[in-house]
């Protein structure tokens, strides 16, 4: 085979570099976290690329002594910037974070290796032989140890069957929403001109509405290491979490202040699900990032959950579009695309969807009588839709969060359609909050919204002292069994256990 081809498999190896790597077997950590495992279809998808590509870079090579002389010295240049946009895709969170300054020094860099390539001619081209040339060996590493990787790695735990459908109904339905990312100030006392919640603002008017609810580790976690892993389990068990470790995929054990005997395996013990069904209620989850029906399916009638979308699980995994997607992201990352949305973005609409639609059947379901629907939103990566934005934009800072908070909105007016639509306003009570606020906010501020509406309710409560929302699941349990019925109640509940 030509000494040229080889360059050209092993250069074309290099371009796919983050493709190869969405084909690694996930630790424990990642497994834990991860819905599926990346398949044999994804794998000759991406070899299929491999291929292609190099047999397009032999043909130009093989050509090139033929091409005008400044087109030949163009070559170089993007050999050297297909390698660099698969370098960057493989460090995407760390390009991201470092903002404009990353990005101009980005610039000035690319532009000095243009220069030195151009005038350089002759000595860049043999550099890049020696490079392509001490890459060959991965070609063994990436074609064959793919195929090894599938054969040692675990197969992700299987969520278990729904649990069985009780006979029992609270007096009370609570459906109890939380917004991933959600921010207190920015979305009342610091809300831009022109921005309309109209059913959140109207919802905060005829509800208990805290200005000052500190987030579950506000206080105790400083804001941008506030985690939904971490601030999650706090609400359900009701008890701030201090240590979580993942042995391996099936399992998280967790620890919490105040300390119980030991460690427990989150979804064992006193949950707030377990509670509801040990009082003959059906409960119900819906949510993203946590495996909720892999832990705690057993004591849910009704579930559905997906991953925080990244790179390394945005393509499909059959051939075809394994294939296409794969080649799209060397020119995108998770927030940026020339295509419109990259493929991050359309996979966390999408899962978006998929928990509104699962929201709206726990919200229209009698039986059902405590539910969790964890949003995605306004969490990062925002997407766009032109029937609540100016212009479409994609991205994760400026003005995109507020854009996000449109659909808040909209998504409280669509769950509260579904329970009007089923006629189950008088008993069923909404309540509205967040696991950590806006971390990248310039505030700092560590408080989250929330609302408690209950069934029935024409006039609210405007809360102004500040509690902890760590007892959010013990307010959850006393407006179900009756013991909660007013705003009023609900002061002085939280005034009464939900202090730091």
């Amino acid at each position: 085979m030509p000494r040229n081809y080889w360059l050209s498999l092993s250069f074309a190896n290099l371009v796919y570099l983050r493709a190869w790597a969405d084909l690694l077997p996930p630790g424990p950590d990642d497994g834990f976290y991860r819905k599926t495992l990346a398949s044999p279809g994804l794998y000759f998808g991406i070899v299929a690329d491999v291929l292609l590509l190099s047999l397009l870079t032999f043909l130009v090579v093989s050509i090139a002594p033929k091409l005008p002389r400044w087109l030949q010295r163009i070559l170089p240049v993007v050999a050297i910037a297909m390698v660099a946009m698969a370098i960057r895709s493989v460090s995407t969170a760390a390009f991201v974070r470092h903002g404009v300054f990353s990005s101009a020094l980005a610039g000035l860099l690319a532009l000095t290796v243009v220069i030195l390539s151009i005038l350089f001619f002759s000595q860049t081209v043999r550099v890049l032989q020696i490079i392509a040339l001490a890459a060959t060996p991965c070609l063994a590493v990436t074609l064959a140890g793919s195929l090894i990787y599938f054969q040692v790695q675990k197969p992700l735990p299987r969520d278990p069957a729904p649990a069985p459908r009780l006979a029992g109904s609270p007096p009370f339905r609570v459906l109890w929403i939380l917004f991933d990312d959600w921010d207190e100030r920015m979305t009342f006392s610091d809300r831009p001109a022109g921005l309309r919640l109209p059913v959140i603002d109207d919802l905060a008017y005829r509800s208990f509405n805290a200005t000052r609810a500190l987030a579950v580790q506000g206080g105790r976690v400083p804001l941008d290491q506030m985690s939904t892993y971490g601030a999650v389990p706090s609400l359900l068990y009701g008890k701030f979490l201090v240590r979580a470790e993942v042995p391996d995929a099936s399992t998280m054990r967790i620890e919490f202040d105040p300390p119980t005997r030991g460690p427990i395996v989150l979804g064992a013990g006193h949950h707030l699900f377990a509670r509801a069904r040990a009082r003959g209620w059906n409960a119900a989850a819906a949510g993203w990032y946590l495996p909720y029906c892999r832990v705690f399916g057993s004591q849910l009638s009704d579930c559905y959950w997906d991953v925080r979308y990244i790179p390394a699980y945005a393509a499909r995994y059959d051939f075809a579009h394994g294939a296409v997607d794969e080649t799209r992201m060397l020119f995108e990352t998770a927030a940026f695309s020339p295509f419109g949305p990259s493929l991050v973005d359309l996979r966390h609409e999408s899962e978006y969807k998929a928990i509104l639609e699962a929201g709206r059947r726990f919200a229209a379901d009698p039986s059902i009588g405590v539910a969790l629907i964890h949003f995605n939103i306004p969490h990062t990566p925002y997407f766009y839709d032109p029937k609540i934005g100016p212009s479409p934009r994609y991205g994760y800072w400026g003005s995109l969060y507020n854009d996000a908070l449109q659909w808040v909105d909209r998504s409280v007016g669509s769950i509260l359609a579904s329970v009007h639509d089923a006629s189950l306003d008088g008993k069923t009570a909404i309540i509205l909050s967040s696991d950590h606020p806006f971390r990248f906010s310039a505030s700092h501020d560590p408080h989250v919204p929330f609302i408690v509406h209950l069934p029935g309710a024409r006039t609210g409560v405007l809360w102004e002292d500040e509690f902890s929302t760590v007892r959010t699941a013990d307010l959850i349990m006393a407006i179900a069994g009756g013991e909660v019925k007013s705003a009023a109640e609900v002061a002085h509940f939280v005034t009464r256990t939900g202090g730091q």
